[in-house]
Order: C-alpha cells, then structure tokens, then sequence
C-alpha cells in the first residue's frame, strides 16, 4: 500500500473494545499479533486500480509478538513491495515505527478489523 504516494503517510483509526459482564470477569484483552489481511480500499475490494493505472492485488500485514511488523504488497505490474518496522501498543493506540520508509503512523484496532487513513485512502485490514 505504500508505494501508491509519496510523502509522509498517517494513520488513524478507531478502537472499540468489548467488555464482559460480572464482577469476577475481566475484559478479554485485544492481541494484536497476527496476519492481518488488506479488505478493502475506500470501501472498494481488491484490486483497486490508483490514478496511475496500477492495481494494488494483496496486501498483507503481519503484526509480530516481539512488536516486529512487515507490511507486503503485490501489485498488477509485478511490482512488490515490502515495509518493515515495530510497533507498540499504548492504552489502546497502535504506533507504528516504519523503519522502510522512516515515518511513525498512529492507528488501533477494533475487534478482528484494523482501518488505517492514509494520504486520503480509508484502508480496511481483516485479521486472518
């Protein structure tokens, strides 16, 4: 996702968390580990085609325990691109260190889905 501006790229999201009833349960905790997988482009499916005429085919996020990321794309004209950094998660906000590209981006998760805002693209990850 990243080869499609230039500049700096920002994040943001929206966190909701979900809570239990009873005074003897706590509430499940969100782990962010995992393989996050790239639904949706401004609220359209894969492939999304960009103004340039290349299509983003896949994106995949993976989101390591270590607090390691890698961030892969494949697009229409063979081009891959890879972006790797760490994260941290403080009180419910997801900082982002890309260490590709040199530039932190904010964002969070809500439930299974994790929505970055990016250079004007609402991009939609599925934890698989």
């Amino acid at each position: 996702m990243r080869r499609t501006t230039l500049g700096v790229l920002l994040l943001a999201a929206t966190t909701a968390t979900a809570a239990c009833a009873g005074n003897d349960v706590t509430s499940p905790t969100v782990t962010l580990a995992g393989t996050y997988s790239l639904r949706t482009i401004n609220g359209s499916p894969l492939p999304y085609t960009f103004g340039s005429g290349v299509s983003l085919t896949s994106d995949v996020l993976t989101l390591r325990a270590d607090g390691t990321y890698t961030d892969v794309g494949h697009y229409s004209d063979g081009a891959v691109t890879t972006e790797q950094g760490v994260y941290t998660n403080n009180g419910g906000s997801i900082t982002f260190d890309d260490q590709t590209d040199n530039v932190s981006y904010q964002g969070s998760l809500s439930g299974r889905v994790l929505t970055e805002i990016t250079n004007g693209f609402t991009v939609t990850y599925q934890k698989n």
